[in-house]
């Protein structure tokens, strides 16, 4: 018996027969159904945009199951955890909606959770990139040679 006849013969398991394929389902999450509310029209450098308040950023790490407050928030964007926003109106920060979902992604990538300290993961360096990207993106303005 050579080894192909073994294989044949053999009751060997197969992936395919064991796959249990209730694991299949998707499952929409809340964060998959988030929307930013409380909108506010902006003119940044004479184009028009979609900003939403700090607290809207809170809200979405709320539902993505990542709590953290206004006041970390702050705190991440005074110690450079997170880039300062360049939509401000006085002293309060607004975000775009890509701005919002960016950073929240990043987050739930960079496997941070509700007692995960942000420097523990590469939060801070992956936000930095991708948002300053991203606001390039939405200004259009030009992107820097590498």
């Amino acid at each position: 018996m050579n080894s192909l006849d073994f294989a044949l013969n053999t009751s060997i398991p197969s992936a395919q027969l064991d796959f249990d394929h209730t694991d299949l389902t998707f499952y929409a999450t809340d964060w998959d159904d988030y929307r930013p509310e409380n909108a506010k029209p902006l003119l940044y450098n004479e184009r028009p945009l979609t900003v939403y308040p700090l607290k809207e950023l809170s809200r979405a790490f709320h539902v993505a199951g990542i709590p953290r407050s206004q006041q970390q928030l702050i705190k991440w964007e005074t110690d450079g955890v997170l880039p300062p926003t360049p939509f401000t109106m006085g002293r309060k920060r607004f975000y775009t909606e890509n701005q919002i979902r960016t950073i929240v992604d990043i987050a739930l990538e960079c496997g941070l959770r509700p007692r995960t300290h942000v420097k523990k993961t590469r939060f801070s360096e992956v936000a930095h990139k991708e948002l300053t990207y991203i606001l390039q993106l939405e200004l259009k303005t030009e992107l820097p040679h590498e």
